[in-house]
């Protein structure tokens, strides 16, 4: 393996940083400086990678790179123990109640949405004859403006956001 501080060919490069050749080819035309012999600085190179390109789409092809280490046996056993354990914490908390299907809350949160609604529009239905009586107005028309205002209340609750409401703390 080549020192750190050591010039490498621009195929070598590729294959350090895990691109391929056309795209390190690219990236000299977009400023990745190159020696006089065509060579590629391994310093210099890393450094202008680093600051020049997303580190989303760094190693996205070319070559394996050398410097990546395969996991080793030990490291894929270590790393399957940590998993079951995370699977049995869940499933702890799962039977201990802290946890629900996504599913399952949605359905709740619908069905008890459709409750409040239906029961809001039921309230309206019996109140609106009670305060005609009490107002000596039309119940027709007590009832549709009542109605109609229950109607853009719960519009304007449906639009708000979830986060609005607190965290029921």
């Amino acid at each position: 393996m080549t020192k750190l501080d050591s010039a490498e060919t621009k195929t070598a490069f590729a294959a350090r940083v895990g691109l391929t050749k056309g795209r390190i080819s690219q990236l000299v035309a977009e400023g990745l400086p190159v020696r006089a012999d065509g060579r590629i600085d391994v310093a210099e190179g890393l450094a202008w990678i680093e600051n020049n390109l997303d580190p989303a789409r760094r190693n996205k092809g070319g070559a394996v790179s050398p410097t990546r280490a395969t996991t080793t046996l030990a490291e894929a056993k270590r790393l399957h123990e940590i998993v079951k354990v995370q699977r049995a914490k869940l499933a702890f908390e799962r039977e201990q109640g802290q946890l629900v299907e996504t599913a399952a809350a949605t359905r709740t949160v619908f069905a008890r949405a459709r409750a409040e609604r239906d029961a809001h529009m039921a309230w309206v239905q019996r109140t609106a004859p009670l305060l005609a009586a009490e107002l000596g107005t039309d119940p027709r028309t007590t009832f549709a403006a009542l109605d109609r205002m229950m109607r853009e209340h719960l519009e304007h609750l449906a639009d708000l956001p979830l986060g609005s409401f607190g965290d029921g703390a």
